[in-house]
């Protein structure tokens, strides 16, 4: 691995299908919070690739991640639920207001060359946490056959001062290899699956 606006919901939903599904014994207090923040929605479509808009595709890849985590457990928060657009402080704030135990941010690129393929992950590298996040989060995309590059970012949106934050582009949309899948609802539940790695491996040591 390298190193190199505003109305605001949280997907309740989510939470009380977790109380219900999660395994027996963990409390709502036990269960990791974590934060899944579909990037763009409404007039910020982000990435276009042909009819395929990546405020849609990462939408709909945030559902299934949301629903893989509270089938295993977690306490899950959607940002955005619908196509709106969020202003990056009410992004942030949905995390810092659950207490969360980690904030993804997730997006997709596009370029013109469709050879163009891996995954970059952000993060304020200040932040011990934050960075752990960021590293291990590499890994687990690694492990999973993706090329990541990790950049370190002093974007105001990654520097909450009480969460772990880190942005992953997942893929791009111009890669007809990555395009794939990130429409496929089973990689959704991989990606969410490696992801709770990291969440667990973060707050193991609390």
């Amino acid at each position: 691995m390298r190193i190199k606006r505003s109305s605001r919901c949280v997907l309740t939903a989510v939470a009380l299908v977790g109380a219900i599904l999660g395994p027996g014994g963990v409390s709502a207090q036990d269960r990791p919070i974590v934060v899944i923040d579909a990037g763009h929605g409404g007039d910020e479509a982000g990435v276009v690739h042909g009819d395929i808009l990546e405020k849609d595709v990462i939408l709909r890849l945030a559902f299934n991640m949301a629903a893989e985590f509270v089938r295993n457990g977690f306490d899950v928060r959607l940002t955005r639920t619908g196509d709106y657009a969020l202003a990056w402080d009410d992004r942030r704030a949905v995390a810092e207001e659950a207490g969360a135990d980690l904030l993804l941010m997730l997006h997709a690129m596009g370029k013109d060359d469709p050879a163009i393929h891996g995954a970059e992950v952000y993060f304020f590298e200040e932040d011990a946490e934050s960075s752990m996040a960021a590293r291990l989060t590499g890994e687990a995309l690694e492990a999973g056959g993706t090329t990541v590059t990790s950049i370190p970012k002093p974007w105001p949106f990654l520097q909450s001062p009480t969460v772990p934050t880190v942005m992953i582009e997942l893929g791009h949309l111009s890669n007809p290899l990555e395009l794939r899948s990130l429409m496929s609802d089973d990689y959704h539940r991989q990606l969410a699956r490696a992801l709770m790695e990291v969440t667990e491996a973060l707050t193991g040591d609390r």
